[in-house]
């Protein structure tokens, strides 16, 4: 395997791994134990992977219980990795979530992942999507509080559109050093909304999530997803027969944006040919032929 490429978010943020490990679906997906997963996350840093990414509401908690397990097990590790996690989606009812980005909720959210994950300190805090009740100032308020209390090094946000990232950024003293976003050959609308524009603009690099189309990328489901599968595997074929996850990979991550992709495989061979990507290069000429697979239609 080549040697997995680092990059930094944000000139003032930590330098992580150009893969970083969802748990989105872990252990939610399947059942895993403390000792299986910490082997699981050994094997991502072998592999280079140095970033693990979750968030309070995945699995209702369970996500951050299962990695606090294997860091209490495991306080080694916890020195390797920067630690990604967010707040503002909350339990409402039967049928339906709440968001909650009041200065007390964001404060005790990240108070509870704290000691869920058995770490006394988060390298990176996302506001997990915009709310639309959200009060600029009063997140403000308590992404200070954190900060200054020494609980969370940087924050960033998900799912941001430009005018929300610039009302939030605007009453912060510190940067937002990233944001998390859907980008994919099945999903490109974050280059045409002004979101990598405004990376690329403000020097914040993203991290892509759901970079494999959310598995529409090994069973194509139509005759659009068959063409774009043709033209990966005949790119695949150029680098020298490689998985086809690492050529999906590496389209994405030759944006001038920079960034890393979050990938949400629990399964170790999976997730070795994925982290693949980050170090395969592609030209200009396969990088247009993707993208007019996967639009259907030249360039304009």
């Amino acid at each position: 395997m080549n040697k997995m490429p680092y990059t930094r978010l944000h000139a003032s943020g930590p330098e992580i791994s150009r893969i970083v490990q969802g748990f989105g679906g872990i252990p939610r997906k399947e059942k895993h134990d403390a000792n299986t997963l910490a082997a699981y996350l050994d094997a991502c840093l072998d592999a280079g992977i140095t970033a693990f990414d979750t968030a309070a509401v995945y699995g209702g908690g369970a996500s951050e219980c299962a990695l606090g397990e294997v860091f209490a097990r495991r306080p080694d590790m916890r020195g390797r990795v920067t630690v990604i996690t967010k707040y503002g989606i909350e339990g409402g009812g039967p049928g339906y979530h709440c968001y909650n980005t009041s200065k007390d909720a964001i404060v005790k959210s990240a108070e509870r992942s704290l000691w869920r994950m058995n770490i006394e300190c988060i390298d990176i805090l996302l506001m997990h999507r915009p709310d639309m009740l959200m009060d600029a100032d009063e997140v403000a308020a308590a992404l200070t509080k954190l900060k200054d209390d020494g609980k969370v090094l940087h924050f960033g946000v998900s799912n941001f559109l430009p005018f929300q990232y610039e009302l939030l950024q605007s009453r912060l003293a510190f940067p937002l050093i990233t944001n998390e976003i859907p980008y994919s050959l099945f999903d490109m609308g974050m280059q045409e909304n002004g979101v990598l524009d405004q990376c690329q603009r403000l020097r914040i690099a993203p991290l892509y999530y759901s970079p494999l189309g959310g598995g529409r990328l090994f069973k194509p489901a139509s005759a659009d997803d068959q063409r774009l599968h043709n033209v990966l595997n005949d790119i695949a074929a150029e680098h020298g027969g490689v998985p086809i996850e690492q050529i999906a990979i590496a389209w994405i991550l030759k944006h001038p944006a920079g960034g890393a992709a979050i990938i949400g495989s629990s399964k170790t061979e999976r997730m070795r040919d994925a982290a693949g990507g980050a170090s395969i290069s592609l030209s200009r000429d396969q990088w247009f032929r993707l993208w007019t697979a996967a639009k259907g239609h030249e360039i304009p």
